[in-house]
């Protein structure tokens, strides 16, 4: 038993990303302890408002068979779940026919972030103990792994960690895909939707460097991040890529969706007030991003739409597509051709 306990706390240090670490917790809590339903909520940390993930579960449907379940927004958030997450205390509540549920907080930096949910048929005082030392492992690990996957000034995404999420997200994809059935309004709604990468520089930032400093730079960093942050969905992948650049990553939605959110994003920069700065303005190149893309060609292609952007006027959005449909820049597959040649 100690061994095995042992090898399972090394497997879960093993991890170097949040998923795979919550992946391992839920599997060594099921091994070791045993329930009926485990789940990891996260507070998305959306400013002004309680945002709610359920970020990974493992359900029993038969005598020995678990399901996996997806990522989702939880809209309407459990009360127990709610009251775990605002006073960072254990919540176990038993209902009439013995079905225990009990709501762990998951701390960062003393602020509760999230809480492990588990349901079973009442657990035994070492089974509590062992799930509270499960979970404060889990805890401080995820404390070493959130600052190495952040931006040390702006709390976004870092550069570092870039590939890996946008290969789960486009993994995701093409798992939905094959679930899918594929009828005529099934296929209209992937034809509809995808999910979209773009790159976003500030325009003219060196300027404001040489012209008021770098602690002034900073600042406009950090609150363009803040913006972003606020703007855009909790569940949208937003990176600093190094100086002045971002890169975001949106969830599946449609051309006219991301099109008018990312306008109103670059609207709502030009009419806010930075330190020093009177005006400010972003030039960003947006790509569709294929289940079968590969991360380092999506970005090229953003990166290409955002340079014709700069090269002609500044604060303006451009789409990889239409640039290469007007023949305005060569796609990458011609450039590869005549690379060859």
């Amino acid at each position: 038993m100690q061994e095995e306990l042992l090898n399972s706390v090394i497997k879960i240090t093993k991890n170097r990303d949040i998923d795979s670490l919550e992946y391992s917790l839920i599997s060594t809590i099921q091994e070791f302890i045993g329930c009926d339903e485990i789940s990891v909520f996260k507070d998305l940390q959306v400013p002004g408002e309680l945002t709610v993930e359920l970020s990974l579960s493992l359900k029993l449907i038969g005598k020995s068979e678990f399901e996996w379940g997806e990522r989702t927004l939880i809209k309407n958030p459990p009360p127990e779940l709610l009251s775990c997450l605002q006073s960072a205390c254990i919540i176990t509540v038993q209902s009439n026919d013995g079905v225990e549920r009990r709501w762990v907080p998951i701390n960062l930096h003393d602020k509760p972030v999230g809480a492990i949910a588990i349901v079973s048929s009442g657990l035994k005082s070492s089974d509590q103990v062992l799930l509270n030392a499960f979970c404060r492992i889990f805890e401080n690990y995820l404390t070493i792994l959130n600052e190495n996957e952040r931006d040390k000034l702006t709390g976004l995404l870092n550069r570092q960690t870039f590939e890996s999420k946008l290969k789960q997200l486009i993994e995701k994809q093409v798992l939905k895909q094959h679930r899918g059935v594929w009828n005529d309004d099934n296929r209209k709604k992937q034809q509809a939707a995808c999910s979209w990468l773009a790159i976003m520089d500030i325009d003219h930032f060196k300027r404001v460097n040489d012209t008021y400093g770098h602690v002034c730079g900073d600042e406009v960093l950090l609150l363009l991040a803040q913006k972003m942050k606020q703007y855009f969905r909790a569940t949208d992948l937003l990176f600093r890529f190094g100086g002045e650049e971002f890169v975001l990553v949106f969830e599946p939605t449609s051309y006219e969706a991301i099109k008018a959110k990312m306008e109103g994003f670059m609207e709502l920069i030009r009419t806010t007030h930075f330190p020093f700065v009177k005006a400010l303005t972003v030039s960003v190149g947006m790509s569709p991003i294929s289940p079968y893309d590969f991360p380092i060609t999506v970005l090229e292609n953003a990166d290409k739409a955002l340079y014709y952007a700069k090269d002609h006027g500044r604060d303006q959005l451009r789409f990889y597509d239409e640039l290469v449909a007007e023949e305005l820049i060569q796609s990458n597959q011609e450039q590869s051709d005549i690379d060859l040649f």
